[in-house]
């Protein structure tokens, strides 16, 4: 094979081999390949990572410490100092794993272990005294309200039996007591208001630690820390639909909630927070399912963002309107008293008369601001917000802020309220995310190594091919030329020397002549 034609079929071959696999063929078997490793398949890596992620996540938790209690008591504006973080690493595991061949599912329960973290909590150590709001009173107090007015005597004579008389809604408190070890709650009691109470507590309080002897304890965390949830959850595993990956099919057994007022707000969108499929675009919302405030939220893209050196999508998420978007109005409180823009009652989900808002009231209306002095919100600091690498959806930041209200107003017939301001108090917020460590960024960076090394390769191919096309056609081109081109050669015969008879010397004058080879000489140079 002359070596023109072997220079033209390799250009051929490695162009097409350069579009048709850096192009199309090496995209499609990343997506495949990225489709495959996400499935929760038993012994896999994404299984593992996904049932007992071997990093913790950062628990961050602030409380407002009440700087005028008895002003308050008084009916003047409660002031507020933040006081955080006081920082945690939150481990999750799901355990007690049943997969489920028939439907390509899998179900689990959760367990949630906080451990202090005193290097990052900013010099607090946890034994800060600090000023709050006994929020086992109010709970009771505001829920007899709502509930049954008409027991609020009954309840006023059961605090001062269980509580020791105190003189204040307010209590001066350890941090540590307040979040995890626990406030004293006594129900040895024998008097009939203290003993009722005690009842309900005993059979409805989720959070009231066991101390013995009939003595309890109460804290935010406390009970939950460490302990495996009862409600079990059912996700897809994404085998057979990588799009379904991580998708909540139950919680607690049901496929639905049954604690809103209309079908769409009972469903359970999305996934369970904890994966998200591949393959993301901006049009797609981040949706999940969150047990803790038993409803789906979604989060929109917002824009492009660069974290860690990894290209990211960042988006963001609020508690949405159920004053005035007509598809959020079943989440009213009830049907005539809908809270504003990014309040959500939590009563019906929790048992305990909480509103959940954004940190500080971060787009919240603005009079809850006014209400209380020490609230700055902040976007950057009180945001819900998560940064998502597109092609495997891994989240390389995530932040999840919520904070917890209390609405409070004057309660006649419990002195300790009795002139109360009306006002939304603020409690307590907290946050939960992460931001991956360079040893799992560098995971994710090796697909976008793979990605630049095919990319610099199939422009080899291409460049290497149009190249060695565009020489074979350069020496094919110069071979017609020389071959259509007349060959012209230079013909000098020798001089002869002839003498005459008179011994005189002739010389040959030297002629040019010119002929023609490999060609017929044309008839038309006969007339010259």
């Amino acid at each position: 094979m002359e070596l023109v034609k072997k220079l033209g079929i390799g250009g051929g071959v490695l162009f097409f081999l350069g579009i048709t696999f850096g192009w199309m063929g090496f995209p499609a078997l990343l997506k495949s390949q990225i489709k495959k490793a996400i499935a929760l398949k038993k012994n896999s890596e994404m299984r593992e990572m996904w049932s007992q992620f071997p990093l913790p996540l950062d628990f961050k938790i602030y409380l407002f410490n009440v700087t005028n209690p008895k002003e308050i008591a008084q009916g003047e504006k409660p002031i507020v100092k933040e006081v955080g973080p006081f920082f945690y690493d939150e481990y999750k595991e799901k355990v007690d794993l049943v997969d489920r061949e028939e439907d390509d599912s899998l179900e689990y329960s959760l367990k949630a272990t906080w451990f202090f973290n005193p290097s990052r909590s900013n010099g607090l150590t946890g034994e800060e005294e600090l000023v709050l709001p006994h929020l086992l009173i109010l709970a009771m107090v505001v829920t007899t309200m709502r509930e049954k007015p008409a027991a609020i005597g009954i309840l006023n004579k059961a605090v001062d039996s269980i509580f020791k008389k105190p003189d204040s809604v307010f209590v001066k408190v350890k941090a540590r007591e307040i979040l995890f070890d626990g406030l004293p709650v006594d129900c040895s009691v024998k008097d009939f208001a203290g003993s009722a109470v005690c009842s309900i507590l005993k059979s409805e309080g989720k959070d009231l630690m066991n101390d013995g002897n009939d003595h309890y304890r109460f804290a935010i965390f406390g009970a939950k820390n460490g302990t495996v949830m009862p409600e079990r959850l059912r996700v897809l595993r994404g085998i057979k639909n990588y799009k379904d990956v991580g998708r909540v099919l139950e919680f607690d057994n049901k496929p639905a909630l049954t604690i809103w007022t209309e079908d769409h707000c009972n469903e359970f969108n999305g996934t369970d927070s904890t994966i998200f499929p591949p393959l993301m675009t901006k049009e797609d919302d981040i949706v999940s399912f969150s047990p803790d405030i038993c409803r789906s939220l979604g989060a929109r893209f917002s824009h492009e963002t660069k974290v860690k050196g990894v290209n990211t999508f960042h988006y963001t998420a609020d508690l949405g309107d159920m004053s005035t978007n007509p598809r959020e109005k079943c989440f009213c409180p009830a049907p005539d008293n809908c809270l504003s823009k990014n309040l959500f009652d939590l009563t019906k989900c929790v048992g305990a008369p909480l509103i959940a808002s954004l940190p500080h009231f971060y787009l919240a209306d603005e009079k809850y601001i006014r209400e209380v002095d020490g609230l700055h919100p902040n976007q950057e600091l009180h945001d819900i917000s998560m940064d998502f690498e597109p092609m495997t959806a891994t989240p390389i930041s995530a932040h999840k802020r919520l904070q917890f209200n209390i609405q409070l107003k004057p309660v006649e017939k419990f002195k300790l309220m009795k002139n109360f301001p009306e006002v939304l108090f603020p409690l307590f917020w907290v946050e939960e995310g992460i931001l991956l460590d360079d040893q799992f960024v560098k995971k994710v960076k090796v697909v976008f190594t793979a990605i630049s090394v095919v990319g610099f390769l199939k422009w080899m191919m291409v460049l290497g091919g149009i190249g060695l096309g565009g020489t074979a056609a350069g020496m094919h081109f110069k071979r017609k030329n020389s071959e259509n081109k007349l060959d012209i050669t230079k013909v000098t015969p020798q001089s002869d020397s002839r003498k005459d008879s008179s011994n005189n010397e002739k010389k040959w004058q030297t002629m040019n002549i010119s002929t023609i080879q490999a060609a017929t000489v044309p008839a038309s140079l006969d007339r010259y």
